[in-house]
């Protein structure tokens, strides 16, 4: 079993129509934990995503090892663990990222949701949340309070001890 966070923003006309607006609300889920695209292709995960700083970020990180791997006169075998390294750190906070930038976007953490994959997680969380609408509330309740980053990562997560 894999737990996905919900991400949701109301649409616009939620907030005027208190709730029944005509638009379909914007929904996200994402897998918790490590992410296998990010680590075999940074960039293009990175660029797919448009997380725009993070590229910023790896690009630069990139720079500095490779000049700092030249300037030592490390071996070449040196200077690709460290560009792993470099790539695992990416794909082990990659969802975390993406989670922190949709909640810069207005997206608020609704749910979290365990299931085998992310069709069943969809499954599980839209026929418990919106499939009886005239008894569900229009918004989901949000559960969790806004969380503290840890003291490992600059962006705080569901699972975080408070």
């Amino acid at each position: 079993m894999r737990l996905y966070t919900v991400q949701y923003r109301p649409s616009p006309a939620d907030h005027q129509s208190g709730g029944e607006g005509g638009m379909d609300p914007d929904v996200v889920l994402i897998k918790e934990g490590f992410c296998w695209p990010a680590l075999f292709m940074p960039v293009l995960w990175l660029l797919y995503r448009r997380q725009f700083w993070g590229l910023v970020a790896y690009m630069g990180l990139s720079g500095i090892l490779s000049a700092l791997t030249w300037g030592v006169g490390m071996d070449n075998i040196t200077a690709l663990l460290l560009s792993v390294v470099l790539s695992l750190v990416v794909a082990a906070q990659a969802n975390d990222w993406r989670r922190w930038r949709l909640g810069a976007r207005g997206y608020e953490l609704v749910s979290v949701v365990a299931a085998g994959s992310l069709l069943q997680a969809e499954a599980i969380f839209f026929h418990s949340h919106w499939q009886g609408r005239e008894t569900a509330p229009a918004t989901p309740a949000r559960p969790f309070a806004p969380l503290p980053a840890n003291g490992l990562t600059a962006f705080a997560t569901p699972f975080d001890p408070l």
